[in-house]
C-alpha cells in the first residue's frame, strides 16, 4: 500500500496486519496537532513506518517505526533543542477487551491495540510521540549551557558557608 499518512488516513487494523501492508510516509510537524504546544517550531518531519503482519502464534501484530527529532525547549537553560524520536514498537492486535492480559500479568516487552475497522492512523502516531517525551526536556548535561559553564561558574564565586567553621576547627 503505497498511500501517505496524514489526519484523514485510517485503517481496518486486523486487515492490515493479516494481509501484511505497509504505509511508509515523511510527516511534517505540523501534522501533529496535539503535540504543538510542547515544540519549539513547527519545521521538521519524521519519517513514520507501519506496517502489518502475522507472528509464530499466528497471532496479527501491527509494527510501528517513528524516526527524526522534535525541537523542544530545554527547561534548564531555556534554549531549544532537538529531542531524537527513534520509537519501534510491535502491537499484538487482540479482537475485544477480554483478550488483553490483567494489568498485573503484562509485561513491559508487549503491547496490545484492539481490533479496530476504523483505526487513524496519525493518532496511533502521536500517542506515541506523547508518550516518548520526557517530562522535563533538557540538553544533555554537557550541551546545556546552564549545566556546563555557568553552574560551574558560578559555584565558584559563591564562597563554601562551612570554610569559616573549618578554619576554626584547625586551630
Amino acid at each position: 500500500m503505497a498511500a501517505s499518512i496524514n489526519q484523514g488516513t485510517v485503517i481496518n487494523n486486523i486487515e492490515f496486519a493479516q494481509k501484511a501492508l505497509e504505509i511508509h510516509d515523511i510527516i511534517p510537524l505540523l501534522q501533529f496537532t496535539r503535540l504543538q504546544d510542547l515544540l519549539v517550531s513547527q519545521q521538521g518531519k519524521l519519517d513514520c513506518r507501519l506496517s502489518g503482519g502475522r507472528d509464530a502464534n499466528n497471532s496479527a501484530y501491527l509494527q510501528l517505526q517513528v524516526k527524526g527529532a522534535l525541537p523542544l525547549l530545554c527547561q534548564r537553560c531555556l534554549q531549544p533543542f532537538d529531542f531524537g524520536v527513534d520509537i519501534d514498537l510491535r502491537y499484538k492486535i487482540v479482537r475485544d477487551e477480554a483478550q488483553l492480559p490483567a494489568p498485573e500479568d503484562e509485561g513491559d516487552d508487549e503491547d496490545f491495540l484492539l481490533s479496530q475497522a476504523d483505526m487513524p492512523v496519525l493518532e496511533l502516531i502521536e500517542d506515541e510521540l506523547l508518550l516518548a517525551l520526557p517530562m522535563a526536556p533538557r540538553h544533555a548535561d554537557d550541551a546545556c549551557a546552564i549545566a556546563g559553564g555557568e553552574a560551574a561558574a558560578n559555584a565558584l564565586k559563591n564562597p563554601n558557608p562551612f570554610a569559616r567553621l573549618e578554619a576554626l576547627k584547625s586551630k
